[in-house]
């Protein structure tokens, strides 16, 4: 194997790893985004009921917390994988000339 050859492998590696990483980042802040939608329906029935939030108060900045770090992941995981997409065009495109 060449040592081009063994650069586009770790890349496209390091690429695929990247993909899952952003993968299962997606499906934790679509389960942090459910649980939100469930504190949102018991915040309608605690106005409708004239009841007060309580100790659901802390689940909400918790759960807002991890959603904002989630969303922090998903996009330097992005970053970088632009990053490698720019290292494997610039390493491919040597090749067209």
């Amino acid at each position: 194997m060449t040592d081009r050859n063994h650069k586009i492998q770790m890349i496209m590696t390091r690429r695929i790893s990247l993909v899952q990483a952003i993968a299962d980042a997606n499906c934790e802040h679509l389960r942090l985004n459910q649980i939100a939608s469930g504190l949102l329906v018991l915040d309608q029935k605690h106005d409708e009921d004239g009841t007060e939030l309580g100790a659901g108060a802390a689940e909400r900045v918790a759960n807002a917390e991890a959603l904002a770090a989630c969303m922090t992941r998903i996009e330097a995981l992005e970053t970088e994988l632009a990053d490698v997409d720019h290292d494997l065009a610039a390493l491919t495109e040597r090749d067209d000339t």
